[in-house]
Parts: structure tokens; sequence; C-alpha cells
């Protein structure tokens, strides 16, 4: 990877600057039915999180979301014969309960009115990232893109930096 140097310190090491971003996850599918789930905080740590749905086993469960250490696990609710129950397990009603999980920010897509219907193996948030700091105004061009960062940027920011492509005049 290359690493940029200003004023003989290295300045990053990524390819090219980047903004702070938070990790993320998504369970679910289609329009009305896909619950988007975020880390509170920018950063690498979000990136250790993940997500299972699991089906209820027996009668009449309902709806859990539970938070162990780093893995969220939903556990999804059955009707009284012990099938998985649609109204119980809408992406509303599913983003709600992992939503009260501590430093986790989850929403529904669309009306959210679709359920999930399945279990879904364990997946990772992905995506996390600390910013490229930036001390001061400065700009650099890396394969004719131009970075600019228009005010110092600390490892927190998640837009800090932007980039245009260089056209002739």
């Amino acid at each position: 990877m290359p690493r940029y140097k200003q004023r003989n310190k290295t300045w990053f090491s990524e390819t090219t600057p980047q903004n702070a971003a938070k990790a993320s996850a998504e369970i679910g599918s289609g329009e009305d039915g896909t619950v988007s789930l975020e880390y509170d905080f920018v950063g690498t740590t979000g990136n250790s999180y993940t997500i299972t749905v699991a089906e209820g086993d027996g009668n009449d469960v309902d709806l859990s979301a539970v938070l162990s250490g780093t893995d969220i696990t939903v556990t999804l609710g059955t009707d009284e014969v012990g099938d998985l129950d649609a109204t119980k397990n809408t992406a509303t009603l599913v983003a709600a309960a992992i939503d009260a999980l501590e430093n986790i920010t989850a929403t529904a897509s669309g009306e959210g009115t679709t359920a999930l219907d399945a279990a879904e193996a364990e997946q990772d948030f992905t995506g996390g990232q600390y910013a490229t700091e930036c001390g001061t105004p400065s700009f650099i061009i890396i394969s004719g893109t131009i970075y600019v960062c228009e005010e110092p940027v600390s490892k927190y920011e998640e837009s800090g930096w932007k980039s245009g492509s260089l056209t002739l005049v």
C-alpha cells in the first residue's frame, strides 16, 4: 500500500484518503422486508459485531433480539402451533427489537410490513473505518483525482474529505 508523506511525515497509509464510516449489516429482503443495522459509532470496532436470525422453537414464541458481547441473535416469533408468525415478525417489529439493543440502530425498509420468514446464517457487520486525519486544509492528487480537506479532519469525521476529477480547462 502506498504511504503518502506530508512534510517528511507519514500522512496516511490508505491508497486514497477516506472518511470515517459506521459498520453495518442487513437482514431480511425486499422493498418492505429488509432491516438495516448500523453500529452507532464510526471506526473498526463495529466490524466485530455479527447478526444471526433464528426461528423460534415452540408454540407462541415472542420475537426477541439479544446482544451477547458483539453477537446479536434475533429469534423470530411463532404462532400457537409453532409455525413462524408473520404478524410477529414484520421488518418494522424486528427493527424495533434490535434498535432497543445498546449501540445498535436498526431501521426497516419501505413500509416495513413484510415479515422475515426464515432463519439467516450469521453475518458480519462490515464497512466500519476511521477517517484519514488531516491537520490543516490540504489537497493531494492521486491518479488524476484530487482529494481535498477544507478544514482539519479527525479520525471520527464522516464527511471531511471530498474528491473530484481534474478536467482540461
